[in-house]
């Protein structure tokens, strides 16, 4: 019994220290709460629906409506735009505007009725190997469907019976190109997310530990009377990061030769995108310094984040495909529009212009972090001056 009572207090005793210690709370209750509000959040559908894709519809005739009436029908596809003449594949596919562009041919129809078996081509934006394989398998089956059709009309006209049709030629070809990491290498799809997820993560956890230290080592009223000037006191501390940033970028750089990874082909446009992702992630891991007393919670806290930052960024599951809550949560972080820009850049040979809203996203993040920095800070200046 002695030794079930002593079992009975200690267990109730670290119950205790358990309630009493809030980070233990956090992280054990808090983190997993988190996590499944976040996930739930992101694949709410549970499946692709409405991936867009554009037609080039050079026939116009009653068949290749038909076809693009098909497409329509799939619960994967949704066509956004129909042309009838020659588009820039790249302008399509650039920025996710389309997933995929399904051209066919003229004389489409004609060359049906006269068994001469015309091709449709697909250009599919290979850049997301997810998104991509779906939408591939939903325009094969489209196109399926469609041939079968034709070849039981016909087998029906000549007075066939059905399962003579299944053995006939196809009516027609389809062809799939995949553009954008044409050989599905999953090191050169995964890389860019690895990498936003991995320098968003130290960069915002160095920065918050900087002035975490400060706090614990009681030298922040020290550093408020010798930087003068908020102002001062902000360019002081992210300015030394942001020249180590320079070095970080260069041993990038070396894994790209190491690995043997592409090396995107506007280089300058993005170091300014890098350069951005980078302010925004020392601002915001300012206002988490100024947040949290200690080292040990900031640290806690951002890792926690870490993974849900990771899944909500967009990069493999589209944002337009998630619930509204996990699209809110991924706008507070850096790292979704820099991986998604620096993806068009890297994958897609874009250019800056091409990622015009991802970089606006950015610097609306770098002047609002800024800003919430300087005022956290001006508030905790204030209070520590005024101690004796």
């Amino acid at each position: 019994m002695s030794r079930l009572k002593t079992f009975l207090s200690l267990t109730g005793r670290e119950f205790k220290l358990f309630k009493n210690n809030p980070i233990m709370v956090m992280l054990f209750i808090g983190g997993p709460i988190l996590y499944g509000i976040i996930f739930g959040a992101m694949y709410e559908k549970g499946k692709f629906t409405d991936l867009p894709i554009m037609v080039v519809d050079k026939d116009n005739s009653a068949m290749s409506t038909r076809f693009i009436d098909m497409l329509n029908d799939m619960d994967v596809l949704k066509v956004v735009a129909v042309q009838h003449e020659s588009v820039e594949m790249r302008t399509v596919l650039m920025n996710d505007k389309a997933m995929a562009a399904v051209v066919i041919p003229d004389g489409f129809e004609a060359d049906l009725l006269q068994n001469r078996h015309p091709e449709i081509n697909a250009y599919v934006n290979n850049s997301n190997l997810m998104t991509s394989s779906y939408v591939s398998r939903a325009i094969l089956t489209a196109g399926g469907t469609l041939n079968a059709g034709i070849k039981m009309s016909a087998m029906e006209k000549q007075g066939l019976p059905a399962a003579v049709a299944a053995n006939q030629y196809e009516a027609f070809h389809s062809n799939t190109f995949r553009l954008y990491n044409p050989a599905s290498n999953y090191m050169i799809y995964s890389w860019p997310s690895y990498l936003a997820i991995i320098l968003q993560t130290v960069t915002i956890v160095v920065m918050a530990l900087s002035f975490t230290s400060e706090f614990e080592a009681n030298t922040f009223k020290e550093l408020c009377q010798k930087s003068k000037s908020v102002s001062m006191m902000m360019a002081i501390k992210v300015v030394p990061y942001w020249i180590i940033s320079i070095g970080l970028a260069g041993i990038l750089a070396c894994f790209y030769v190491y690995f043997r990874e592409p090396f995107p082909k506007h280089v300058a446009d993005a170091a300014v995108i890098f350069v951005l992702f980078i302010a925004a992630a020392t601002f915001m891991g300012m206002v988490a310094s100024v947040l949290f007393k200690t080292q040990l919670r900031a640290v806690q806290f951002l890792m926690v984040l870490s993974m849900t930052v990771y899944i909500v960024s967009g990069y493999s599951w589209p944002f337009d495909q998630t619930g509204w809550a996990a699209q809110l949560f991924a706008y507070v972080f850096p790292m979704m529009p820099f991986v998604n820009g620096y993806r068009i850049l890297l994958l897609q040979s874009g250019k800056l212009g091409d990622i015009g809203d991802y970089t606006t996203i950015l610097c609306i993040q770098i002047c609002f972090y800024a800003v919430l920095s300087f005022v956290l800070l001006k508030i905790k200046a204030r209070k520590e001056m005024k101690k004796e």
